[in-house]
C-alpha cells in the first residue's frame, strides 16, 4: 500500500488530514497513488470533520499481558464518506453498537500522536 504520512503529519497538528484528488476532488482513503475516479496523480489534503459512525470493532486482549486493559480496535464511517481504522478509547466496551456517533480526538504514544475515536457529545 503506498502511503505519504498525510495521516500522521495531520495528527501531529491536532487534524486528521485525508488525500483528495486536486482535480475532481474526491477522497482517497486509503491513499493510492493514483486517483481511482479520474486517474490523476496531482493531490491535495483535506481536513476531515472529526465526525464518524462506528461500523466494526474488535476487542483485543494482549496474550502476555492479560492484566492491561483491552484495545479496542474500530471501523469508523468518516463523515467524509470513507472508511477509517482507529482506536476507540473512553468508552465501555458494554455499551458499543453499531451506528454510534463517535468524535475524534488524538492520544500520544511514545513519539507519535495517533488519530483515535471516542463516543461523541452526550454518549461520553
Amino acid at each position: 500500500m503506498w502511503e505519504d504520512g498525510t495521516i500522521w503529519q495531520g495528527a501531529r497538528e491536532g487534524a486528521l488530514l485525508l488525500r483528495a484528488c486536486a482535480d475532481c476532488g474526491e477522497i482517497c482513503h486509503p491513499p493510492l497513488p493514483m486517483c481511482p475516479h479520474c486517474q490523476s496523480l496531482h493531490w491535495e489534503h483535506r481536513q476531515a470533520s472529526g465526525k464518524a459512525s462506528l461500523l466494526s470493532w474488535l476487542v483485543s486482549v494482549h496474550p502476555a499481558e492479560a492484566s492491561q486493559e483491552p484495545r479496542v480496535i474500530i471501523v469508523v464511517r468518516l463523515t467524509e464518506g470513507v472508511n477509517f481504522v482507529s482506536n476507540l478509547i473512553d468508552t465501555r466496551i458494554e455499551t458499543l453498537s453499531e451506528g454510534m456517533a463517535l468524535e475524534l480526538c488524538f492520544e500520544t504514544s511514545g513519539e507519535l500522536v495517533l488519530p483515535v475515536f471516542r463516543p461523541a457529545g452526550d454518549a461520553v
